[in-house]
């Protein structure tokens, strides 16, 4: 029982460390239609939306007829050379008239600096599901500040469809805070009754580890969502499961019947 516990303990003390600088992340303060903390296009109108990833509202940003719009924090949050960042969140699209992709700058106090920065390669697709996302990048030579953004696109040459978004993050690799394991616990399912899998539901690729309930590693596996990891070899009992996406990591016991 004791290495039980101090698994569990690993787990729940790794939050000690709060480094995430996106203000009003989950989108659940807002004055005069806009969220309190972040820029807003000219032109756009935003949507409080009480279809959300956690808490009470979501923010929705309407892609123009052309070109694109991008919302980001008010505040540029200070890097430090060398250092890396990961800049993450979630967003729905579900509308054929809108895309989406993340849009992180390094820059100096008046530029940017063209390189190195967390941006995404791929445009949106289409789900009726929230998806995550998630890229890092180090902080290149005379970078002094990073401006995350969220940036959508008119699709199928037509605009004003709404992306939503939740739960922005931007941290120092290798930090996180309560809110980050909260939402990475309640994304993360898998069933804790087994029997010859475990299947599980994931925001991003994850190591998946199983202990025995001494301490001692029986497996250990990279998973993708859906993906599953063969309990027939297990003897009958209770194990312990950790789920660990570079980081965040949380911890449940299962029973193999």
């Amino acid at each position: 029982m004791k290495k039980i516990f101090t698994i569990l303990t690993v787990a729940a003390t790794m939050f000690v460390t709060a480094q995430n600088t996106i203000p009003n992340n989950s989108f659940e303060n807002w004055t005069d239609g806009k969220p309190d903390g972040w820029f807003i296009p000219t032109g756009a109108t935003m949507v409080q939306s009480t279809t959300k990833h956690s808490g009470t509202y979501s923010a929705g940003l309407p892609s123009p007829a052309t070109g694109n719009r991008t919302m980001s924090p008010t505040t540029d949050t200070p890097v430090v050379v060398g250092t890396t960042y990961v800049f993450s969140g979630w967003y729905l699209d579900n509308t054929s008239t809108a895309r989406f992709r993340y849009w992180n700058q390094f820059r100096t106090a008046t530029a940017d600096l063209g390189s190195n920065n967390a941006q995404g390669s791929d445009y949106s697709v289409d789900s009726p599901e929230w998806k995550f996302f998630s890229a890092e990048a180090v902080a290149p030579a005379t970078a002094t500040v990073a401006r995350p953004g969220l940036r959508v696109y008119p699709e199928n040459n037509t605009g004003d469809g709404v992306i939503l978004f939740d739960d922005i993050l931007f941290y120092v690799k290798g930090t996180m805070s309560v809110s980050d394991v909260a939402s990475f616990e309640k994304a993360v399912q898998f069933n804790t009754v087994v029997k010859d899998q475990i299947t599980f539901r994931l925001p991003a690729k994850s190591t998946v580890n199983i202990y025995s309930t001494d301490g001692k590693l029986v497996s250990s596996n990279r998973v993708e969502n859906g993906g599953s990891v063969s309990t027939q070899s297990l003897v009958k009992g209770a194990y312990i499961v950790t789920v660990d996406n570079g980081a965040n990591k949380i911890s449940r016991k299962v029973i193999k019947n």
